[in-house]
C-alpha cells in the first residue's frame, strides 16, 4: 500500500493535538495505537542541556573527568532508574540491540579492566572512551527507548537543537573571519587547543565534530519546518544558509560527505521533509560547476584533491591495524593498547605511506580489530545492522498520520549513516557528540514501535 503525504497544517495539528495529550484522529476516524502509557516522558529539556555541554572541551577549560555533561547524564540516568522502580517507566527488554549493546560493553569494559591502557598516566584517557562509545550513548539509547512518547517534547528537543545551531553556525563564521572577540568560549580561538586549527572546529575544537553536529542541526531545521508559521520558516531558512556555510567552512571532506548522505537520503524519500534537500541539491550544483567555492569547484582543485598526506596516514594505519587484528584475530592486542603495539606492525610498506602512527587510530572498526579482536568489530556492526533495519521497519509501519514520527525514522536512519560513514576515517571512541546524538534519535525511534498503521496489526512493542 503506498503511503499517503499529508499536508503540512495537519502534520502542525497532530503536534499540537499530541501536546495536549489528545490523541489524533485518521481521517477514517479510528485512533492510531499509540506507546508509553505510563508517566515517564523523555526528559527534553536535560537531553537539551547533555548534548550541548557535552560538546565542550573541559581539559581547556581546566576540568577533570567530572564533567557538568557526565553529571546531567547520572541525573537523568537516576530519573529513570527511580521511574523503572515505581513502574512509571517501561522496563527494559532485551532484543538485538540490546544484546549487542551488552556484549559489546562488556567485552570493552573487561579488556579495558585487563589491559588497564591508563596505567601511569595521570589522565584517565581510555576510561573517557568508554563513557563516550558505550556508558552515554547506550544509556541515552535506554533512557528513550523505555520513556513514554511524546511528541510535543520530541519537537521541543529538535527546537534546542535547532538553537544550538544558532550558536555554532555563527561560531563558524566568527571563526572563519577571525572575528576572536565574539567567538566563545575563549579556548576555540587557541592554536595550542585541539585539532585543525583554522577550520571552523567550534567548541568541540575539531573539524569533524563540528560538521557533524551542523549536519544534525539541518536535519532538526528540516523538521521543525514542517509545523512552524511562515515567518518562523523564513527564520529557519535563513539559518540553513548559516548551517551550511559553517559546514563548508569546516574544510573537511567528512563532513561535506555526512551532509550529502544525508541530504539526498531526505530528497529521495522525505516528502516534505526532503524538499529543503532538494532545493539545497541543486543550488550546489549551481555553484560547483559556475566555480563560487574555491574548495568545491567543477573548473579548480577541490578539497578532495588536496591533503593526500592524510589519505596515506589512513591507508598505513589500515593496514598496520588489520594486520594487527589478524595476528591477535579472537582477542586482540586488548583495549586502547593500539598506542603500544602499532611499531611491531609496522612494516617498510608502511612507512613509505607516512613515517608513524603516532597521531593514533583513524579507522573505528579496523581499531576494534586491533583491540578487541574479531569479536568486538562483529558485535559493533551488528548492532548497527539491529539499528538500521528496526529504523527501515519502523518507518514502514507508521501510518500517514504520523508523518511527524516518519521524517524522525528517517532522520533517525541518516544519523545512523554518517556515524557509519565516519567511523571509517575517525576513531568513534573520541567523538562522544555524533555517538549521543546518534543514539538518542534511534532510542525516540524504537520508541514509536508501537505506533502503527490502523489498517495493520502493527510492530510488537
Amino acid at each position: 500500500m503506498a503511503y499517503i503525504e499529508t499536508s503540512e497544517q495537519s502534520v502542525a495539528d497532530w503536534i499540537r493535538e499530541s501536546r495536549s495529550n489528545a490523541e489524533p484522529t485518521t481521517k477514517s476516524g479510528e485512533k492510531p495505537v499509540l506507546s508509553g502509557v505510563k508517566g515517564f516522558t523523555l526528559p527534553a529539556i536535560w537531553m537539551a542541556w547533555f548534548l550541548f555541554l557535552q560538546m565542550f572541551d573541559y581539559h581547556a577549560l581546566g576540568m577533570s573527568t567530572v564533567t557538568p555533561d557526565r553529571i546531567i547524564f547520572f541525573i537523568m540516568a537516576g530519573l529513570f532508574f527511580v521511574a523503572v522502580r515505581k513502574a512509571q517507566a517501561h522496563s527494559i527488554k532485551l532484543s538485538g540491540v540490546e544484546w549487542c549493546m551488552l556484549l559489546f560493553g562488556m567485552l570493552c569494559t573487561v579488556s579495558y579492566v585487563i589491559h588497564n591502557p591508563d596505567a601511569g598516566s595521570d589522565r584517565f584517557k581510555w576510561l573517557i572512551t568508554l563513557f563516550n562509545l558505550v556508558i552515554c550513548p547506550f544509556g541515552i539509547y535506554i533512557i528513550a527507548k523505555n520513556s513514554r512518547y511524546d511528541s510535543g517534547k520530541v519537537l521541543s528537543l529538535l527546537k534546542a537543537i535547532v538553537w544550538i545551531g544558532v550558536y555554532l553556525a555563527f561560531t563558524a563564521i566568527f571563526e572563519h573571519y577571525r572575528i576572536d572577540a565574539l567567538v566563545f568560549p575563549r579556548y576555540i580561538v587557541d592554536p595550542h587547543v585541539g585539532i585543525q586549527f583554522g577550520r571552523a572546529r567550534g567548541p568541540m575544537v575539531g573539524s569533524n565534530p563540528m560538521g557533524e553536529w551542523l549536519v544534525l542541526v539541518y536535519l532538526a531545521i528540516c523538521q521543525v519546518m514542517i509545523v512552524l508559521g511562515k515567518i518562523w520558516k523564513l527564520l529557519l531558512q535563513g539559518l540553513t544558509l548559516l548551517v551550511l556555510i559553517g559546514i563548508y567552512f569546516t574544510l573537511t571532506r567528512g563532513a561535506w560527505i555526512s551532509f550529502a548522505i544525508v541530504a539526498v537520503l531526505t530528497a529521495i524519500f522525505g516528502g516534505k521533509f526532503g524538499r529543503q534537500s532538494r532545493v539545497i541539491a541543486i543550488v550546489v550544483l549551481i555553484a560547483f560547476f559556475v566555480g563560487v567555492g574555491s574548495k568545491f569547484s567543477f573548473s579548480g582543485d577541490t578539497l578532495f584533491y588536496r591533503r593526500q598526506n592524510t589519505i596515506d596516514y589512513l591507508l598505513s594505519n589500515n593496514e598496520t591495524t588489520f594486520k594487527m587484528g589478524m595476528d591477535n584475530f579472537v582477542t586482540g592486542v586488548g583495549y586502547g593498547k593500539f598506542g603500544s603495539n602499532w611499531q611491531k606492525y609496522f612494516g617498510s610498506r608502511e612507512q613509505e605511506l607516512t613515517k608513524d602512527l603516532t597521531d593514533g587510530n583513524h579507522n573505528t572498526y579496523l581499531g576494534l580489530f586491533a583491540d578487541l579482536g574479531f569479536p568486538g568489530v562483529a558485535l559493533y556492526v551488528i548492532l548497527f545492522g539491529f539499528i538500521l533495519k528496526d529504523c527501515i521497519r519502523i518507518r514502514r509501519a507508521l501510518g500517514p498520520e504520523a508523518q511527524f514520527e516518519r521524517n524522525m525514522a528517517l532522520a533517525s536512519m541518516g544519523m545512523v549513516l554518517v556515524l557509519l560513514w565516519e567511523a571509517m576515517s575517525g576513531d568513534m571512541r573520541f567523538n562522544p557528540t555524533l555517538n549521543a546524538t546518534t543514539f538518542l534519535f534511534v532510542g525516540i525511534t524504537d520508541r514509536m514501535k508501537a505506533m502503527t498503521r490502523t489498517s495493520t496489526k502493527g510492530i510488537k512493542s
